[in-house]
């Protein structure tokens, strides 16, 4: 690199910092983006109980009570080992699902993980499709049998009932049972008819299915980083993944089902972000549906701290038959957790346990989700062996560089095939400058001739290209990473390594703290490019001063990205090196450099021919 280039990249970065350090302080911070509440595709329906994330300003009377009751109604508590969870009697809705054992990272409100915001106002809401009868049942309230639950040894398991008469025919009762040490608790709906006849209320006829549907939603919250809440923006984490799903047996979880899928029955339904999940399970022999309740913005920017904040998801309870002085009781389990595999795989339907939900489908690991179980797999069997996820993260990246030297030396013995036949290649470029066509076909029989294929040092790599994704994917979704510490410092793998926050923010880069992983990263990059810079010969000047500022680019790039992925692209890095080193060091893998083009290769003057023309006498 030119003397010049270097004196510009130091020039820029003492302007930046020097600014930064002198007025950065005063910069403005950004606005934490402020809760907006949404409003329904659907025109305001008064029997709506309230409607979900509908503006005050078009509600009707009745949703405004609502509203007014979420805000002023008495709670009740329920305390689990997991759980902190606050109800609202006068609607039997969820208002908080606190996470006890996963802390609040974005450093702002509880000091633990809330999955409920504040837009959230159906969490195990039930709506009726009978129009009539859900006007009945907004003009009622719920009550509740206790005032607060406190779960110990002593007491692993007991249950919340909430019940309410609507009109003079029907009672409803909400029965949550909770255990001590779970994520899920178990949800009874009982409808009793109190009449002497058949409440064709929800009867399932052709023309109105009438049933209901039980919610959870709208929105979730999105875990975010204090730095995150700083900036203003997310993550690399794709929000796509986030919101309502639902799971039918096959394939994968869809936010939408198919046309083939809607006569299926849904094994369950729910929202989720990057982490966590709060799912609805039906009982099977319930036969329930899906449906994803899609919301507008009203033109307004949705709250930033809320995943999906216009999706809530609802469980499709079909008619039944409710014969006179009889009760229908209807089972489902609510998990509220960690997207956890080995929790998730033991939580079983409720009413018939031979049923899997199989709820592990709520993990999305992507396009190579086959290769990133496997690894999930080792990398939680060598967290339970060395208890720490740094070291594991070490040893599946060293187990991954094994598998794959075999195709590194295979790359690393073409390139250097390549690089001994550049004295050659030059001469033919020079020999044949004025003739593109002549110069490509010299120069495949050139590779030819000494059995070099041109695409050699790339080919071996493409089997390595699905591990790494699936590691990306793996390493940047799991949330046994979340909170997980390495050491010293790094005390979240899951979020960027901080040795000391900055007393300012570079702007345009959202750099607030100095990150160690990142510059030691950069500077492995930088060694693992020195020793192939000789193998790669580059084109032209401009691409091998691209080249050099690679390892800078990804200082940048990986700065404020989880530390167990930049853990992870280090460890590669230096495995890399030490691969090179050792294959460098053999002399079986050493081939001796062309000098020359071969001798039948070399163009000969050719003789002429002696004159037939007679002269003249």
């Amino acid at each position: 690199m030119e003397k010049r280039y270097i004196l510009a990249i130091v020039l820029m970065a003492l302007v930046m910092f020097g600014w930064s350090y002198w007025f950065g302080r005063n910069l403005p911070k950004p606005d934490r983006p402020k809760t907006t509440e949404q409003s329904s595709e659907a025109p305001p329906s008064p029997w709506d109980e309230p409607a979900i994330g509908q503006s005050r300003s078009t509600q009707p009377a009745e949703s405004t009570r609502n509203q007014q009751k979420i805000q002023q109604g008495a709670e009740i508590q329920v305390h689990t080992e997991n759980y902190a969870i606050t109800f609202i009697e006068e609607l039997a809705i969820a208002q908080r699902w606190v996470l006890k054992k996963y802390p609040n990272r974005s450093g702002r409100g509880e000091p633990s993980m809330n999955l409920i915001p504040a837009t959230a106002q159906n969490c195990l809401s039930v709506r009726f499709f009978d129009p009539q009868l859900q006007l009945d049942a907004v003009g009622t309230t719920w009550k509740a049998d206790k005032r607060e639950l406190v779960l110990t040894d002593q007491n692993p398991q007991d249950t919340l009932t909430f019940s309410k008469q609507i009109g003079d025919n029907l009672k409803v009762f909400k029965t949550l049972t909770f255990y001590r040490d779970s994520y899920y608790a178990d949800l009874e709906l009982t409808f009793q008819n109190l009449s002497d006849q058949r409440l064709v209320s929800f009867d399932a006829t052709t023309d109105n299915p009438n049933g209901y549907k039980l919610l959870w939603g709208p929105g979730i919250e999105a875990d975010l980083l204090a730095h995150e809440y700083k900036s203003g923006k997310r993550g690399r984490y794709n929000p796509k993944n986030d919101g309502a799903k639902a799971y039918t047996g096959f394939g994968k979880a869809v936010k939408e089902l198919g046309e083939s899928q809607l006569t299926e029955t849904v094994l369950w339904a729910g929202v989720n972000s990057k982490y966590f999940a709060a799912l609805m399970i039906p009982d099977p022999s319930l036969e329930a549906g899906y449906q994803r309740e899609s919301l507008k913005d009203n033109g307004e920017t949705p709250a930033f701290d809320i995943a999906a904040p216009s999706e809530a998801a609802s469980l499709i309870r079909p008619g039944f038959s409710l014969p006179p002085r009889k009760s229908q009781a209807d089972l489902f389990r609510i998990y509220v957790g960690p997207k956890d595999n080995e929790i998730l795989k033991t939580v079983e339907a409720p009413g018939n346990s031979a049923v899997s939900p199989r709820l592990t489908k709520i993990i999305d690991f992507g396009f190579f989700w086959f290769i990133a179980w496997p690894m999930l797999w080792l990398l939680n069997g060598f967290h339970r062996i060395l208890r720490n996820y740094g070291i594991a993260i070490i040893l599946l990246t060293l187990l991954t560089k094994l598998i794959s030297y075999p195709l590194t030396r295979k790359s690393y013995k073409s390139m250097k095939e390549m690089q001994n036949l550049q004295p050659l290649l030059t001469e033919l470029r020079e020999k044949y400058r004025d003739d593109p066509q002549r110069l490509n076909k010299a120069t495949m029989q050139l590779y030819k001739e000494h059995g070099v294929n041109p695409l050699g040092g790339c080919i071996p790599w493409l089997p390595q290209i699905p591990i790494f994704w699936a590691l990306f994917a793996l390493l940047g979704n799991s949330v046994e990473l979340r909170g997980a510490p390495f050491f010293l410092w790094i005390d979240d793998l899951a979020a960027p390594d901080a040795l000391f926050m900055l007393p300012f923010t570079i702007p345009f880069l959202g750099i607030d703290a100095f990150r160690i992983l990142p510059l030691v990263n950069g500077l492995t990059t930088w060694l693992q490019q020195r020793m192939t810079s000789g193998m790669t010969p580059m084109t032209n000047s401009t691409q091998a001063k691209i080249m050099q500022f690679m390892p800078l680019m990804f200082v940048f790039l990986f700065y404020n990205w989880a530390s167990g992925f930049v853990l992870y692209w280090l460890c590669n890095n230096v495995f890399t090196i030490g691969q090179q080193y050792l294959t460098q060091s053999k002399k079986s893998d050493q081939t001796e450099p062309a000098k020359t083009l071969p001798a039948k290769k070399q163009s000969q003057p050719k003789k002429r021919k002696p004159s037939t023309v007679k002269r003249n006498a």
